[in-house]
Protein backbone atom coordinates (compact mmCIF):
# COMPACT_ATOMS: atom_id res chain seq x y z
CA UNK A 1 0.00 0.00 0.00
CA UNK A 2 1.47 3.35 -1.04
CA UNK A 3 0.50 6.91 -1.85
CA UNK A 4 -0.81 7.02 -5.43
CA UNK A 5 0.56 10.26 -6.85
CA UNK A 6 -1.28 9.70 -10.16
CA UNK A 7 -4.62 10.17 -8.36
CA UNK A 8 -3.44 13.06 -6.17
CA UNK A 9 -3.56 16.80 -6.63
CA UNK A 10 -0.35 18.71 -5.95
CA UNK A 11 -1.07 22.08 -4.36
CA UNK A 12 0.39 24.67 -2.04
CA UNK A 13 -1.69 24.50 1.15
CA UNK A 14 -1.95 27.08 3.89
CA UNK A 15 -0.18 25.58 6.89
CA UNK A 16 -2.84 26.61 9.48
CA UNK A 17 -5.33 24.43 7.58
CA UNK A 18 -3.17 21.31 8.06
CA UNK A 19 -3.82 19.12 11.14
CA UNK A 20 -2.01 16.05 12.45
CA UNK A 21 -3.56 12.65 11.88
CA UNK A 22 -5.17 11.38 15.11
CA UNK A 23 -4.33 7.81 14.06
CA UNK A 24 -0.65 8.48 13.41
CA UNK A 25 1.19 5.85 15.49
CA UNK A 26 4.17 8.15 15.88
CA UNK A 27 3.87 10.01 19.17
CA UNK A 28 7.36 11.29 19.86
CA UNK A 29 9.29 13.84 17.80
CA UNK A 30 12.64 14.37 19.48
CA UNK A 31 14.17 17.81 19.09
CA UNK A 32 17.52 16.46 17.99
CA UNK A 33 15.92 14.50 15.15
CA UNK A 34 14.09 17.61 13.88
CA UNK A 35 17.02 20.04 13.92
CA UNK A 36 18.75 18.73 10.78
CA UNK A 37 15.47 18.71 8.82
CA UNK A 38 14.60 22.17 10.14
CA UNK A 39 17.88 23.58 8.86
CA UNK A 40 17.42 21.91 5.45
CA UNK A 41 13.92 23.39 5.08
CA UNK A 42 15.19 26.80 6.21
CA UNK A 43 17.78 26.79 3.41
CA UNK A 44 16.15 24.82 0.59
CA UNK A 45 12.45 24.76 1.44
CA UNK A 46 10.28 21.63 1.43
CA UNK A 47 11.70 19.40 -1.31
CA UNK A 48 9.26 16.50 -0.90
CA UNK A 49 5.52 17.30 -0.69
CA UNK A 50 3.56 16.07 2.27
CA UNK A 51 0.52 13.83 1.70
CA UNK A 52 -2.89 14.79 3.09
CA UNK A 53 -6.59 14.14 2.67
CA UNK A 54 -9.31 16.77 2.90
CA UNK A 55 -11.77 16.56 5.78
CA UNK A 56 -14.27 19.43 5.69
CA UNK A 57 -12.18 22.62 5.75
CA UNK A 58 -9.00 20.94 7.05
CA UNK A 59 -6.25 18.83 5.52
CA UNK A 60 -5.30 15.77 7.58
CA UNK A 61 -1.70 14.54 7.36
CA UNK A 62 -1.00 11.08 6.00
CA UNK A 63 2.74 11.53 5.54
CA UNK A 64 5.08 14.37 6.45
CA UNK A 65 4.37 15.39 10.03
CA UNK A 66 8.01 16.20 10.70
CA UNK A 67 8.13 18.52 7.64
CA UNK A 68 4.89 20.15 8.78
CA UNK A 69 6.19 20.68 12.33
CA UNK A 70 9.38 22.26 10.96
CA UNK A 71 7.40 24.62 8.73
CA UNK A 72 5.25 25.63 11.71
CA UNK A 73 8.39 26.38 13.70
CA UNK A 74 9.88 28.39 10.83
CA UNK A 75 6.69 30.42 10.48
CA UNK A 76 6.08 29.44 6.85
CA UNK A 77 2.66 30.24 5.37
CA UNK A 78 2.26 27.39 2.86
CA UNK A 79 3.83 24.09 1.90
CA UNK A 80 3.44 21.68 -1.06
CA UNK A 81 1.06 18.76 -0.56
CA UNK A 82 -0.36 15.82 -2.48
CA UNK A 83 -4.10 15.74 -1.76
CA UNK A 84 -5.56 12.22 -1.64
CA UNK A 85 -9.09 10.95 -1.38
CA UNK A 86 -10.20 10.47 2.21
CA UNK A 87 -9.33 6.88 3.24
CA UNK A 88 -11.23 4.61 5.60
CA UNK A 89 -9.73 4.40 9.08
CA UNK A 90 -8.17 1.01 8.28
CA UNK A 91 -6.73 2.30 4.99
CA UNK A 92 -5.42 5.34 6.86
CA UNK A 93 -3.59 3.24 9.46
CA UNK A 94 -2.21 0.73 6.97
CA UNK A 95 -0.99 3.49 4.68
CA UNK A 96 0.99 5.13 7.49
CA UNK A 97 2.45 1.80 8.63
CA UNK A 98 3.56 0.92 5.11
CA UNK A 99 5.07 4.34 4.44
CA UNK A 100 7.22 4.14 7.55
CA UNK A 101 8.19 0.50 7.15
CA UNK A 102 10.16 1.68 4.10
CA UNK A 103 11.80 4.56 5.96
CA UNK A 104 13.00 5.19 9.50
CA UNK A 105 11.41 2.88 12.04
CA UNK A 106 9.03 4.24 14.64
CA UNK A 107 9.61 3.46 18.29
CA UNK A 108 8.26 -0.05 18.78
CA UNK A 109 5.75 0.96 21.45
CA UNK A 110 4.07 3.47 19.13
CA UNK A 111 3.40 0.63 16.68
CA UNK A 112 2.24 -1.65 19.49
CA UNK A 113 -0.31 0.94 20.65
CA UNK A 114 -1.97 1.03 17.21
CA UNK A 115 -1.80 -2.66 16.28
CA UNK A 116 -4.91 -3.55 18.37
CA UNK A 117 -6.91 -1.02 16.31
CA UNK A 118 -5.66 -2.57 13.07
CA UNK A 119 -6.47 -6.08 14.30
CA UNK A 120 -9.99 -5.02 15.30
CA UNK A 121 -10.65 -3.17 12.01
CA UNK A 122 -9.43 -6.13 9.92
CA UNK A 123 -11.60 -8.41 12.03
CA UNK A 124 -14.65 -6.23 11.30
CA UNK A 125 -13.80 -6.11 7.60
CA UNK A 126 -13.18 -9.86 7.15
CA UNK A 127 -14.93 -11.44 10.17
CA UNK A 128 -11.64 -13.26 10.82
CA UNK A 129 -8.92 -12.47 13.38
CA UNK A 130 -5.80 -11.72 11.32
CA UNK A 131 -2.80 -14.00 11.76
CA UNK A 132 0.71 -12.66 12.26
CA UNK A 133 1.35 -13.37 8.58
CA UNK A 134 -1.76 -11.36 7.61
CA UNK A 135 -0.64 -8.45 9.77
CA UNK A 136 2.85 -8.58 8.29
CA UNK A 137 1.49 -8.54 4.73
CA UNK A 138 -0.86 -5.63 5.38
CA UNK A 139 1.32 -3.42 7.61
CA UNK A 140 4.74 -4.08 6.08
CA UNK A 141 6.10 -5.11 9.49
CA UNK A 142 8.25 -8.23 9.85
CA UNK A 143 6.62 -11.09 11.77
CA UNK A 144 9.36 -10.82 14.40
CA UNK A 145 8.50 -7.13 14.88
CA UNK A 146 4.81 -8.00 15.29
CA UNK A 147 5.66 -10.56 17.97
CA UNK A 148 7.76 -8.01 19.83
CA UNK A 149 4.91 -5.51 19.56
CA UNK A 150 2.47 -8.03 21.04
CA UNK A 151 4.62 -8.36 24.15
CA UNK A 152 4.37 -4.59 24.62
CA UNK A 153 0.65 -4.56 23.76
CA UNK A 154 -0.07 -6.93 26.65
CA UNK A 155 1.73 -4.80 29.25
CA UNK A 156 -0.42 -3.02 31.87
CA UNK A 157 -0.82 0.72 31.20
CA UNK A 158 1.59 1.83 33.93
CA UNK A 159 4.48 0.06 32.20
CA UNK A 160 3.54 1.47 28.80
CA UNK A 161 3.63 4.92 30.41
CA UNK A 162 7.07 4.14 31.87
CA UNK A 163 8.35 3.31 28.38
CA UNK A 164 6.79 6.45 26.89
CA UNK A 165 8.44 8.60 29.55
CA UNK A 166 11.77 6.94 28.76
CA UNK A 167 11.32 7.39 25.00
CA UNK A 168 10.97 11.13 25.47
CA UNK A 169 14.60 11.26 26.58
CA UNK A 170 17.53 11.39 24.13
CA UNK A 171 18.56 7.87 23.09
CA UNK A 172 21.82 7.79 25.13
CA UNK A 173 19.90 8.63 28.32
CA UNK A 174 17.27 5.91 27.94
CA UNK A 175 17.54 3.16 30.56
CA UNK A 176 14.20 1.32 30.68
CA UNK A 177 14.09 0.63 26.97
CA UNK A 178 11.53 -1.32 24.96
CA UNK A 179 14.14 -4.09 24.68
CA UNK A 180 14.26 -4.41 28.47
CA UNK A 181 10.50 -4.91 28.71
CA UNK A 182 10.43 -7.33 25.77
CA UNK A 183 13.18 -9.49 27.31
CA UNK A 184 11.46 -9.33 30.71
CA UNK A 185 8.06 -10.36 29.33
CA UNK A 186 9.49 -13.23 27.28
CA UNK A 187 11.39 -14.49 30.31
CA UNK A 188 8.45 -14.26 32.74
CA UNK A 189 6.17 -16.09 30.30
CA UNK A 190 8.66 -18.98 30.15
CA UNK A 191 9.03 -19.02 33.93
CA UNK A 192 5.24 -19.19 34.32
CA UNK A 193 5.01 -22.09 31.85
CA UNK A 194 7.77 -24.13 33.46
CA UNK A 195 7.16 -23.30 37.13
CA UNK A 196 3.42 -22.64 37.49
CA UNK A 197 2.49 -20.86 40.69
CA UNK A 198 5.93 -19.39 41.31
CA UNK A 199 4.89 -15.89 40.23
CA UNK A 200 1.93 -14.97 42.44
CA UNK A 201 1.81 -11.28 41.56
CA UNK A 202 3.26 -10.50 38.14
CA UNK A 203 3.27 -6.73 38.58
CA UNK A 204 5.18 -7.05 41.85
CA UNK A 205 7.70 -9.31 40.10
CA UNK A 206 8.04 -6.80 37.26
CA UNK A 207 8.57 -3.98 39.75
CA UNK A 208 11.35 -5.90 41.51
CA UNK A 209 13.15 -6.61 38.22
CA UNK A 210 12.79 -2.98 37.12
CA UNK A 211 14.20 -1.75 40.44
CA UNK A 212 17.13 -4.19 40.22
CA UNK A 213 17.86 -3.06 36.67
CA UNK A 214 17.74 0.60 37.65
CA UNK A 215 20.09 -0.11 40.58
CA UNK A 216 22.35 -2.22 38.34
CA UNK A 217 21.84 -5.38 40.36
CA UNK A 218 20.81 -6.60 36.93
CA UNK A 219 23.53 -4.96 34.87
CA UNK A 220 22.61 -6.21 31.42
CA UNK A 221 19.30 -6.66 29.58
CA UNK A 222 20.53 -10.02 28.26
CA UNK A 223 20.88 -11.31 31.84
CA UNK A 224 17.07 -11.65 31.78
CA UNK A 225 17.51 -14.55 29.34
CA UNK A 226 18.96 -16.61 32.17
CA UNK A 227 15.59 -16.64 33.98
CA UNK A 228 14.03 -19.12 31.50
CA UNK A 229 17.15 -21.29 31.71
CA UNK A 230 16.80 -21.49 35.49
CA UNK A 231 13.08 -22.28 35.14
CA UNK A 232 13.94 -25.14 32.74
CA UNK A 233 16.24 -26.80 35.28
CA UNK A 234 14.48 -30.15 34.96
CA UNK A 235 15.24 -30.31 31.22
CA UNK A 236 18.98 -30.24 31.89
CA UNK A 237 18.75 -32.60 34.88
CA UNK A 238 19.54 -29.82 37.37
CA UNK A 239 18.15 -29.62 40.90
CA UNK A 240 14.66 -28.10 40.43
CA UNK A 241 14.28 -27.29 44.12
CA UNK A 242 17.50 -25.29 44.04
CA UNK A 243 16.37 -23.54 40.84
CA UNK A 244 13.01 -22.69 42.40
CA UNK A 245 14.71 -21.27 45.48
CA UNK A 246 17.05 -19.20 43.29
CA UNK A 247 14.17 -17.70 41.32
CA UNK A 248 12.23 -16.93 44.49
CA UNK A 249 15.24 -14.95 45.71
CA UNK A 250 15.61 -13.11 42.40
CA UNK A 251 11.96 -12.03 42.53
CA UNK A 252 12.36 -10.50 45.99
CA UNK A 253 13.44 -6.93 46.77
CA UNK A 254 17.11 -7.54 47.61
CA UNK A 255 20.57 -7.38 46.02
CA UNK A 256 20.49 -10.95 44.70
CA UNK A 257 21.17 -10.89 40.95
CA UNK A 258 20.06 -13.13 38.08
CA UNK A 259 23.71 -14.02 37.43
CA UNK A 260 24.09 -15.22 41.04
CA UNK A 261 20.91 -17.27 40.74
CA UNK A 262 22.10 -18.87 37.52
CA UNK A 263 25.54 -19.73 38.91
CA UNK A 264 24.13 -21.23 42.11
CA UNK A 265 21.49 -23.39 40.43
CA UNK A 266 21.91 -24.49 36.82
CA UNK A 267 25.19 -23.19 35.37
CA UNK A 268 27.02 -26.53 35.75
CA UNK A 269 24.13 -28.45 34.17
CA UNK A 270 24.16 -26.16 31.13
CA UNK A 271 27.95 -26.39 30.94
CA UNK A 272 27.69 -30.18 30.89
CA UNK A 273 24.95 -30.05 28.25
CA UNK A 274 27.08 -27.77 26.10
CA UNK A 275 30.10 -30.04 26.58
CA UNK A 276 28.06 -33.10 25.64
CA UNK A 277 26.90 -31.38 22.44
CA UNK A 278 30.49 -30.54 21.53
CA UNK A 279 31.70 -34.07 22.28
CA UNK A 280 28.96 -35.55 20.08
CA UNK A 281 29.92 -33.15 17.30
CA UNK A 282 33.61 -34.08 17.68
CA UNK A 283 32.89 -37.81 17.61
CA UNK A 284 30.81 -37.36 14.49
CA UNK A 285 33.58 -35.39 12.76
CA UNK A 286 36.27 -37.91 13.71
CA UNK A 287 34.31 -40.80 12.20
CA UNK A 288 35.59 -40.04 8.71
CA UNK A 289 39.22 -39.45 9.67
CA UNK A 290 41.93 -41.82 8.46
CA UNK A 291 45.50 -42.06 9.81
CA UNK A 292 46.88 -40.13 6.85
CA UNK A 293 44.38 -37.26 7.44
CA UNK A 294 45.84 -36.41 10.85
CA UNK A 295 48.23 -33.47 10.64
CA UNK A 296 50.97 -33.14 13.32
CA UNK A 297 49.19 -30.22 15.09
CA UNK A 298 45.93 -32.15 15.22
CA UNK A 299 47.72 -35.27 16.43
CA UNK A 300 49.20 -33.27 19.32
CA UNK A 301 45.80 -31.87 20.26
CA UNK A 302 44.17 -35.30 20.11
CA UNK A 303 46.93 -36.75 22.27
CA UNK A 304 46.36 -34.00 24.87
CA UNK A 305 42.62 -34.65 24.77
CA UNK A 306 43.19 -38.40 25.17
CA UNK A 307 45.44 -37.87 28.20
CA UNK A 308 42.95 -35.54 29.86
CA UNK A 309 40.02 -37.87 29.21
CA UNK A 310 41.95 -40.78 30.69
CA UNK A 311 42.67 -38.72 33.84
CA UNK A 312 38.99 -37.86 34.21
CA UNK A 313 37.75 -41.41 33.60
CA UNK A 314 40.34 -43.00 35.89
CA UNK A 315 39.54 -40.50 38.64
Amino acid sequence: MEIDASHSQLREIEIPKIVRNPDNPRILFRQGELEELLESIRIYGVQVPIAVYKDRDKYVLIDGERRWRCCLKLGKRTMPALIQEKPTRLENLLLMFNIHSLREQWDLLTQALKLPDIIELIKKETSVVPTERDLSRRTGLAIGTIRRCKLLMDLPEKYKNLILAELEKPKPQQKLTEDFFIEMERSLKTVERNMPGLIQNKDRTRDVLIKKYRNEVINNVLSLRKLPKIAKAEKVSADTAKALEALQLVFQDNDYSIDQAFESSVSEAYLEQNLQTKISYLIDKLQGFQEEDVEPELRTSLQQLYERLREILEA
